[in-house]
């Protein structure tokens, strides 16, 4: 991904601060037993994926701050086994701590991102899951986390309630790598609804995967129910 323009990424932290009121206000009538009930997300209830939202908030304060005094963050610094084991703890607990918890993370992050200076996103890098990613992307991977979680809640928000805006800047993210997430040998030819024909991968066993945006967004990002789509690798 080319490097964001000022607008892309102010354009991105509004989206977020949408994202996270609309949260917010689905969750205002959550109670103990809902926060039980499990959801579209193996092995995880509606308390462990809002300790996930909020927790992911928390690491992108993180990163922000180490970029903006100049290092590389980690954003999970003991890594996944740590990450998860705050989710396990944090996700038994009351309606109102998980509300609130995802309410003051999220207000936490708005505030680190309207605080970081313009040079940071131009030059600024943190590092997610090993790899080296620059943070102008934050803001967009924020909005995913959020966007995708909530449809993962199964509380009455789906994929085709996305944001058109959102599904086009995701799009904007994750086609770039399509290619090597394929199986070795794999080519695809990509249509999508409203955009130009595109193809990813090279070899002899060539697909032609179609479909409207929110379609293939749900494919890209391992929540299409579509079994004749070809298997991605992790994203």
């Amino acid at each position: 991904m080319s490097a964001a323009s000022g607008r892309d990424i102010e354009d991105d932290i509004e989206l977020v601060e949408a994202s996270h009121r609309a949260l917010d206000a689905s969750l205002a009538d959550l109670d103990d037993t809902a926060a039980r009930r499990p959801t579209r997300l193996p092995r995880w209830s509606v308390g462990h994926v809002l300790a996930h939202i909020a927790r992911n908030a928390d690491s992108f304060v993180r990163v922000l701050d180490a970029a903006g005094e100049g290092r590389v963050g980690v954003q999970y610094p003991g890594g996944t086994a740590s990450r998860d084991a705050d989710i396990e703890s944090g996700s038994g607990r009351p309606a109102d701590a998980l509300r609130a918890d995802v309410a003051q993370a999220s207000r936490r992050l708005e505030s680190a991102l309207r605080a970081t200076a313009a040079d940071t996103w131009a030059t600024g890098r943190a590092l997610r899951s090993g790899i080296e990613v620059p943070v102008h992307q934050l803001p967009l991977r924020r909005l995913q986390e959020v966007e995708i979680h909530r449809v993962d809640l199964g509380l009455g928000y789906e994929a085709s309630d996305w944001d058109e805006r959102y599904v086009t800047r995701q799009l904007e993210l994750l086609l770039p790598a399509l290619g090597s997430r394929l199986a070795p040998g794999m080519a695809v030819d990509l249509r999508v609804v409203g955009r130009p024909p595109e193809s990813h991968g090279a070899g002899d066993d060539r697909r032609t995967v179609s479909g409207s945006s929110r379609a293939i967004l749900c494919w890209l990002v391992g929540r299409s129910d579509d079994d004749g789509l070809p298997p991605l690798g992790p994203w």
